[in-house]
């Protein structure tokens, strides 16, 4: 078997959620009160699967459901919104009480890593590093706060806060389209050149089907009455990186896999194929498809549908040449899901496009060329994708190729470079915007996935609460898009039955030797608190299950019951 084919029987559940229009009143009574995640498989065998389940609403504020003259609830007497104090000179920290129980926890959790690997992790190789704001800004915890660490998948949290304060709420993915001659009795005499955007044309809830993304162009291209493309399609990759892996990145043997799949100028289903099979009867092929087109690659394997009593067992992956789909499924599914990565986004763009363009009932004589910088035509239609539908499958879900369409997308619009120095050179400046220093920050990739990546603690509370200053449309879409501890995404399954359930907003993260929780705690008193917590260890497999989630969630649960001392403002 190639080295890039894996087994998974994993089954996939629904992916659900959006950015929902949420709880108005609880948004209010919150600040008026105010005075996983699977990224990169511990075995490289087993597909990651992320699944989610519906957003509760709570806390949740949609663009267009702002009242008139009401910022998200933050009246000007809301402590969020004071000067930030400095902690008292003899100690680091506001709230040394909390700070003695949560040091408690860690050294619980460094204890137990000690233990399960007989000593290999321990005090000295296990970085810690805390950062808890209040709602003034005042720090209350802070443990290392200042040391530059990985930040695993909490560097999503830079990229889609820089993406919405340097595109703005309104920002979009721009793909433009272009007549390189004239059109004649329905025939454009000439090329079709489409410039590239950065989109992913990505739709979570379509099981990989991405087609319907293209219907407003074959409404402009009927609109003008063009029925034939003489020429070529001619892709223009722009200012754009060729895709290819970061520096940092997990080995090639997991290039195969979703979490590395690679973003590009052009891309499609965000880079990925969807293997897709629903059984038929026992003994007969299932219905097998890879979604949403091969994009130039040959397929290889079939899938046969066994006994209701058999077991899930189909190899999926993806060479330069080659996407294989073979294997058995049992009968009693009703279907069966799984994305990976496709090698040439944009060759799976111009693909997909062609594919899209011909179901338009569009005449096609010419090829597909990729080229750069090629004069421009006339324009015939821009299609538009906001960067707020990813938002969410960003922060809540994960989504590392998503993250990096945007983080190339905001060095191609904010910078001038649709690559990884224009996306950090944009990131650097919006967190100037926000008054965040950006001393040490390293991004080597938009999404976290990178080992080079680095960040401080203090530097993710900063921006988290930065953002929450921000108010109004930004702030409601930021804190939408994150992971709802027991109910949503990727904690959707922690600190249920706990006092942190449905009380933490968050970005979870984890590669080989980091783990990271990093977001926003409200407290039972109704305060909302900032966090981070970034852990660097030994790459020894088990620890971020057996040690630092358990941690994250003890610390959200000392934070979710925590009460300020100070008088209220009023």
């Amino acid at each position: 078997m190639d080295p890039r084919e894996r087994r998974t029987t994993t089954a996939r559940t629904a992916r659900l959620g959006f950015l929902l229009i949420g709880n108005l009143a609880a948004i209010f009574f919150l600040f008026n009160q105010c005075g996983g995640e699977a990224q990169v498989p511990a075995d490289p065998a087993q597909v990651s699967v992320k699944e989610s389940a519906a957003a509760s609403g709570e806390l949740l504020l949609g663009v267009d459901s702002l009242p008139e003259g009401l910022d998200m609830g933050l009246a000007p007497d809301v402590a969020l919104l004071e000067t930030p104090e400095p902690a008292p000179a003899e100690f680091p920290h506001l709230d040394p009480e909390l700070a003695a129980r949560i040091e408690g926890h860690i050294s619980a959790a460094v204890a137990t890593a000690h233990k399960k690997t007989k000593g290999k992790a321990n005090a000295s190789n296990c970085m810690v590093a805390l950062s808890v704001l209040d709602a003034r800004g005042t720090q209350l915890v802070q443990r290392a706060a200042q040391n530059p660490m990985r930040p695993a998948s909490n560097m999503k949290l830079v990229t889609s806060a820089a993406a919405l304060l340097r595109l703005g709420r309104e920002g979009s993915f721009n793909t433009r389209f272009e007549a390189s001659g004239e059109v004649t009795g329905g025939v454009l005499q000439g090329d079709l050149i489409v410039r590239a955007g950065g989109d992913p044309f990505y739709d979570p809830l379509a099981e990989g089907l991405v087609q319907h993304l293209f219907d407003p162009l074959l409404q402009a291209l009927q609109s003008a009455g063009i029925r034939e493309i003489q020429g070529d399609i001619v892709l223009d990759e722009g200012n754009f990186a060729d895709p290819a892996a970061a520096p940092g990145w997990p080995s090639a043997d997991q290039y195969w896999q979703e979490h590395c799949a690679l973003a590009a100028g052009f891309s499609a289903n965000a880079g990925c194929l969807t293997a897709f099979v629903v059984p038929t009867q026992v003994g007969s092929r299932a219905r097998a498809e890879l979604r949403p087109d091969l994009g130039g690659l040959e397929r290889s394997g079939t899938v046969k549908t066994g006994s209701s009593k058999s077991r899930l067992d189909i190899a999926i992956g993806a060479t330069s040449s080659k996407a294989t789909l073979r294997g058995s499924i049992p009968a009693s599914p009703n279907s069966w899901s799984q994305r990976f990565s496709h090698p040439d986004p944009v060759g799976l763009f111009g693909s997909v496009l062609r594919k899209a363009l011909v179901a338009g009932q569009l005449t096609l004589r010419g090829g597909l060329r990729r080229t750069r910088d090629v004069p421009a035509g006339r324009e015939l239609y821009t299609l538009r994708t906001p960067i707020v539908t990813v938002l969410e499958p960003i922060n809540a879900e994960s989504n590392n190729s998503v993250a990096d369409q945007l983080f190339f997308t905001l060095g191609h619009q904010a910078s001038g470079a649709g690559n990884r120095i224009g996306g950090q050179a944009a990131a650097k400046r919006a967190l100037e915007q926000l008054g965040v220093s950006a001393e040490g920050l390293i991004m080597a990739d938009g999404s976290g996935l990178s080992r080079d990546n680095r960040v401080t603690a203090a530097q993710l509370t900063q921006l988290l609460h930065s953002v929450a200053l921000e108010g109004g449309p930004i702030w409601s879409l930021y804190l939408g898009s994150l992971a709802v501890s027991g109910e949503k995404g990727s904690l959707e399954r922690r600190m249920q039955k706990t006092p942190a359930e449905g009380r933490v907003y968050a970005k979870t993260g984890w590669i080989n030797g980091t783990s990271a929780l990093s977001g926003y705690v409200k407290t039972e008193s109704g305060e909302m608190l900032c966090f981070s917590l970034l852990v660097n260890y030994p790459n020894l497999s088990g620890l971020n299950t057996s040690c630092w989630k358990p941690l994250g969630n003890k610390i959200c649960a000392e934070l979710a019951q925590w009460k300020s001392k100070r008088p209220r403002v009023k």
